[in-house]
């Protein structure tokens, strides 16, 4: 996706939440403010988009605040996916996993717990991989490295596991417990078991295509438990 179009998105939202919020802060009545908040909720954009695309993702979480602006996070999912370009043709499926931390940024956290945050997640999958088609690549007689063939590999377990830095905003519907959750990820490879030295070109939570950064949108709905 162009970045440029991410962060136009990105300050779109972010306008509209501080409009929302400055506007229920003006009306809202004082309450008692709860020391700990409780929320879980679950990914709709890449379930919808799934239905335009090979990338089969879905993923919920929990967040947890365990002292004033900071929020626990947890999240759990699973993805399908293929790079078929560049004479590759790859499928790979399987669980992820991700844990960090949130830090609300605004002010108005304290009783409904919504504001912009950023913050930061550690990332992991074990997940499996077949290696339909790799291209072969021999010299020819002119001294040029040209594709001369192509292989396969069997399936295989494989894993990868990174980082990621987290932009997001929370803005609650109405005064219902539920929210919508908006994020931009931005994700960096740390490491990666593979299956005789091919590149895993396909990593469930992470993204696909060779590189060691990658970035993500997320755009979901969570309820608070109290």
């Amino acid at each position: 996706m162009n970045p440029l179009r991410i962060y136009v998105l990105l300050i779109s939202v972010f306008l509209g939440i501080y409009a929302h919020s400055q506007t229920k802060s003006n009306d809202s009545v004082p309450v008692k403010n709860p020391k700990h908040q409780l929320f879980i909720g679950v990914d709709l954009l890449n379930p919808v988009a799934g239905f335009f695309a090979d990338k089969k993702n879905y993923s919920s979480f929990i967040a947890y605040k365990i002292k004033n602006r900071w929020l626990a996070i947890a999240e759990v999912g699973y993805e399908k996916n293929i790079y078929n370009k560049n004479n590759w043709n790859i499928n790979a499926k399987g669980v992820f996993g991700e844990i960090g931390i949130n830090y609300i940024l605004t002010n108005n956290y304290e009783k409904s717990g919504e504001g912009f945050y950023i913050g930061g997640r550690f990332g992991y999958s074990p997940f499996k991989q077949n290696v339909k088609k790799y291209p072969l690549k021999g010299m020819n007689p002119e001294g040029q490295i040209q594709i001369i063939g192509e292989g396969s590999l069997p399936e295989a377990n494989v894993s990868s596991g990174w980082l990621e830095a987290v932009t997001g905003a929370k803005v609650q519907i109405g005064n219902s417990p539920f929210y919508i959750d908006f994020m931009v990820r931005p994700k960096f490879l740390l490491f990666s078991s593979k299956q005789k030295n091919v590149d895993n070109l396909v990593i469930p939570g992470y993204g696909k295509d060779k590189g060691s950064a990658n970035i993500s949108l997320f755009w979901g709905i969570s309820y608070k438990l109290f």
